[in-house]
């Protein structure tokens, strides 16, 4: 009886209108009320309009909820390109990225869905995340739907929360992309460890991001996350949508996160001599630190790959290390980045083609005009290609300045 009036006096004083965070959340939060107790004493409750990183539309007395978000990103670039290499010098001004993200909660946020789309893409390409997150219990959720794969922790990191313009060239060579599947989180330890497993539609030709699967072959992929010391990104989620590079938080008590995955494809692909049997393994380790706007994050990754045409399988290996700072706590930053890939004398696909190593250097300063939200980069980038044998170096400068904002 006595904590029954002490929720309803606090939610008479509590304008409903106003608040972004409800002040039942608060109170299942400190163990004050059950999910159950906050949903009953939400009903009745008027709809409220806030802003939360977009605009968000609560409904208490549906248990609904629902979120509309726009991300722009604009920039010029100058690329210097290396004139071994054959292409002329450009100078660009792109919009890199416009997308619109639509999320909400249903069942008191039993239910999540996300839905995204990037108008800068063509045809059926547009759609990026689409999916439903069903929160079974207080230690697991199940995503259902298209989303991003669990290697890399950059690659999962969304890219308004980027410490760089871009992420690093071996980030991007060794992450599986978004494809359509399923997978299951658990946090344990109150949330000190994180543990995933996922299995997704695969790699076999015709299938991918918007495709649906061509054969009975998978990608599964598991993690394990390991928040060792301190609280890192509080405010986000704590499954691998819930990364943030850089210390804009200003992490008051020093923070370390070591996270761990692993992948493993059977497809079915065509490499020149018709469709054959395609293995890949990979493998990506993560430290991350973070201390009063210092920020260290690290990730290295291996890859195998097998075929029946292969005479050896081969073997892709690298790694990013960058640091930054903050000058003026949540404004001003500074940061530095070295990324290696080592492409197996020319013998991988896509970047690494005919590349035996690839060496990356960056910089950035970012000012943030309300956290990552809105805030303007401006970088450097020297990619140094290291050809087989005495092929010599091809070397590329680009100068970047991006305007992102997340709203």
């Amino acid at each position: 009886m006595r904590k029954s009036i002490l929720v309803a006096g606090l939610l008479l004083l509590t304008p409903a209108i106003s608040q972004a965070t409800t002040l039942e959340d608060l109170l299942v939060e400190k163990g004050v009320i059950t999910k159950g107790e906050a949903s009953a004493a939400s009903r009745g409750a008027a709809g409220s309009v806030s802003w939360n990183n977009g605009n968000r539309f609560s409904y208490p007395s549906e248990g609904v909820t629902a979120k509309v978000a726009t991300l722009l990103q604009s920039r010029y670039t100058f690329t210097d390109n290396d004139s071994d290499s054959g292409l002329e010098n450009t100078s660009s001004f792109d919009t890199r990225r416009a997308r619109i993200i639509v999320s909400g909660t249903a069942l008191h946020e039993e239910f999540k869905y996300v839905l995204s789309a990037d108008f800068t893409g063509s045809g059926g390409d547009t759609i990026r995340d689409a999916y439903f997150k069903w929160a079974a219990c207080d230690w697991l959720a199940l995503k259902f739907g298209q989303m991003k794969t669990g290697i890399s922790r950059q690659f999962n990191t969304s890219a308004h929360n980027l410490q760089f313009v871009e992420r690093s060239t071996v980030s991007d060579y060794m992450d599986l992309g978004r494809q359509q599947g399923i997978s299951a989180w658990s946090e344990l330890a109150d949330g000190m460890i994180v543990v995933g497993a996922g299995a997704y539609n695969g790699e076999s030709d015709g299938e991918g991001r918007n495709l649906s699967g061509v054969d009975t072959r998978h990608t599964g992929v598991v993690n394990l996350r390991i928040n060792a010391l301190g609280s890192m990104d509080s405010h986000l989620e704590g499954d691998i949508e819930g990364h943030l590079e850089g210390d804009i938080e200003g992490t008051e008590d020093a923070a370390l996160s070591i996270g761990a995955a692993y992948a493993h494809s059977s497809s079915r692909n065509d490499l020149g001599l018709g469709l054959e049997k395609t293995d890949r393994d990979t493998i990506s380790v993560d430290v991350n630190f973070k201390s009063n706007g210092f920020s260290v994050h690290g990730e290295y990754f291996y890859q195998n790959q097998d075929a029946d045409s292969f005479s050896d399988s081969i073997d892709v290996n690298g790694f990013y290390l960058q640091a930054g700072y903050f000058l003026d706590p949540k404004v001003l930053e500074i940061a530095a980045r070295y990324a290696f890939l080592d492409c197996d004398d020319g013998k991988a696909s896509g970047a690494c083609a005919g590349v035996d190593d690839i060496n990356q250097v960056a910089a950035t300063i970012n000012y943030h005009f309300k956290d990552n939200n809105l805030k303007a980069q401006l970088g450097y980038e020297f990619n140094n290609n290291d050809l087989p044998g005495s092929g010599g170096d091809i070397n590329t400068n680009r100068w970047i300045f991006q305007l992102s904002a997340y709203m």
